[in-house]
């Protein structure tokens, strides 16, 4: 029977409900983990202040956040995949030549920045000038668009990887490289064990890379058909405890 080594979830649509709380049973199917010495993760989109109430209540080691791009263990950042600068300021630029700056967010490793400045919310989110070059390293730009075929063009001019997020009008853009799994495999590699170890769970299409690859995926119902396919296993949806159900097999 497999047993992981390692259990690593998204958050919306897989470990949160659609209120966005985490119920009981899946915070004791985390506890159990703990009891059982598992350490477990987040995999999210989410940015630091959006991530790490859900990743406290889950007591998870490591938090791997905006989508893979940054890493943290317990808060700290450990790893970060970001653009280099000249192609996080190309990107502004096709986001102002197509007139799609409504909504811009920047996560970095030095913080969150958005424009307009009236997008902001948290404390510790900043605020940034359109008109001036970005100072950092983006470690992906999210941007309201109106369509899919101007975030194709951007991506390809830009030569980087780009995402649409469920059931919305949001783009992300971010290195080729980067990804759920490509922080996945670094913290494999951080505590000594393989893909082969690791239980995902997921239910969108940034999750279908660590389906794929690690050693047990499991799909939720709510999951897109692509991911179901992806999954060695599909559970009962985030409504239903579908996580608790499948942890409860590990560990009783």
């Amino acid at each position: 029977m497999f047993q992981p080594k390692l259990i690593v979830t998204d958050l919306d649509g897989t470990a949160l409900k659609n209120n966005k709380t985490i119920s009981n049973a899946t915070i004791e199917a985390f506890a159990q983990c703990r009891k059982h010495g598992i350490p477990s993760a987040i995999a999210t989109a989410r940015y630091l202040g959006g991530a790490m109430p859900f990743a406290k209540k889950l007591h998870t080691e490591y938090q791997i956040l905006t989508d893979g791009t940054l890493v943290y263990e317990k808060g700290s950042l450990i790893y970060s995949n970001a653009m280099d600068i000249a192609t996080t300021n190309a990107i502004l630029k096709e986001l102002q030549k197509y007139s799609c700056t409504s909504h811009i967010a920047i996560p970095t490793t030095k913080g969150l920045y958005r424009y307009p400045k009236s997008s902001i919310k948290g404390k510790n989110n900043r605020s940034f000038s359109i008109e001036n070059p970005f100072p950092y390293p983006g470690n992906k730009i999210v941007a309201e668009l109106p369509d899919e075929s101007i975030a194709d063009k951007i991506a390809q001019k830009c030569q980087c990887s780009k995402l649409r997020y469920r059931d919305e009008n949001r783009f992300a853009f971010y290195n080729k490289t980067a990804g759920k799994l490509d922080a996945i495999q670094y913290l494999a590699q951080r505590i000594g064990i393989s893909l082969e170890d690791i239980l995902v769970f997921g239910d969108d299409q940034n999750d279908i890379e660590m389906i794929t690859h690690c050693g047990y995926g499991v799909a939720m119902a709510n999951a897109t058909n692509e991911v179901k396919a992806a999954a060695n296993e599909v559970t009962d949806s985030n409504e239903n405890d579908g996580i608790a159900k499948i942890l409860s097999r590990f560990f009783r």
